[in-house]
């Protein structure tokens, strides 16, 4: 084991504030990371309602195939972000 620094205190203070910094800038990076995923869903299904509102008869059946996803899903979320 190596030996502990004569100025222990500031080297735990200086430990503490590094990874205070280190934590405090992931979180901002992550919160700013949920924010740019929540606008580009909001944008995603705002297009996709408008897209198939008054679409032709059979476009949420075309829709289902594009998107990969269920009828009861995309009305769900287009009603969520409309």
């Amino acid at each position: 084991m190596s030996p502990r620094p004569p100025d222990i205190a500031e080297a735990r203070e200086q430990l503490r504030q590094t990874l205070a910094d280190a934590k405090a800038e992931r979180d901002r990076i992550f919160a700013e990371a949920d924010r740019l995923r929540e606008a580009a869903e909001a944008k995603y299904w705002k297009t996709v309602g408008t897209e198939l509102d008054g679409a032709y008869h059979g476009a949420r059946t075309d829709a289902v195939d594009v998107l990969g996803v269920t009828r009861d899903y995309i009305l769900k979320q287009t009603k969520k972000y409309s």
